[in-house]
């Protein structure tokens, strides 16, 4: 088995809001007190975590709400031409999947998260990691299908030497809808993966990119079992609806190379 050669981390709740979204602060709160305690908590992290807390790249990924277009599963590989900002945070890369190569130590890579999976996909043989944040509505585009075909795509990888990380997010026992999600639109996915019981549709996630990375050909899966509606030490939206008003809020589950 090759031994990895990155660091991921995934933020707490003890380590604070990782977000600049107003939903998250009191509304007496002014945004540029927003913004202060945002840089505040993302140098924390850097240090708590390893890394420099202004070297921190997310993807700037389209959601249907923030006008942002590109071709599901675009790919961009992070080079110097993306490293001129004194703060990385603020580059503006519109893509599903960020890449980054082994030669940019201390780099990091990350995505925003309150329940869905952040999935990173490390070729260990070639020095390249992807990183793609797969909520349920990704799931269904096949968004972790096409970051293995990312690597496969711009390097030629190897899928016996691709290792994937699935972050802590929202479990099958406890991600319930009251109705059929609006989202699950294909069949071939969800089919095994939404199951009707007696307090309403369950939605396993985890099992769903899965059987897509199974499906492609990926031996090596890692899944956190850490379920964020539950577990205390995590900010959850499904948790915070329900009104449990601790888990307002965002966490950050990222890597960088060591």
């Amino acid at each position: 088995m090759l031994e990895t050669k990155i660091k991921i981390f995934e933020t707490k709740i003890e380590d604070g809001i990782f977000s600049r979204n107003k939903k998250f602060y009191p509304s007496n709160v002014t945004e540029s007190d927003i913004l202060k305690r945002f840089l505040s908590v993302k140098e924390y992290v850097g240090k708590k975590y390893g890394f420099n807390g202004k070297r921190v790249f997310q993807p700037l990924q389209k959601n249907g709400t923030n006008n942002v277009e590109y071709p599901d599963g675009k790919y961009i590989i992070l080079d110097e031409s993306y490293m001129t900002k004194e703060d990385y945070w603020f580059e503006r890369i519109p893509t599903d999947i960020l890449i980054l190569e082994e030669k940019y130590k201390g780099i990091v890579i990350g995505h925003q998260m309150a329940d869905c999976p952040i999935l990173i996909a490390e070729d260990r043989q070639k020095g390249v990691t992807a990183l793609a944040h797969c909520g349920a509505s990704y799931i269904d585009r096949l968004l972790p299908k096409q970051t293995i075909e990312a690597l496969i795509n711009a390097y030629n990888s190897n899928l016996e030497d691709i290792y994937v990380y699935v972050g802590s997010c929202a479990k099958k026992e406890n991600y319930v809808y009251d109705r059929f999600p609006i989202w699950a639109k294909n069949n071939a996915i969800w089919d095994k993966n939404i199951s009707l019981e007696d307090d309403g549709y369950h939605i396993n996630l985890n099992g769903a990119i899965k059987q897509q990375l199974q499906d492609i050909g990926i031996i090596h899966i890692e899944e956190s079992p850490i379920d964020t509606i539950l577990d205390n030490s995590y900010y959850s939206h499904v948790a915070a609806i329900k009104g449990d008003i601790k888990k307002i809020g965002q966490n950050f589950v990222g890597f960088y190379y060591i």
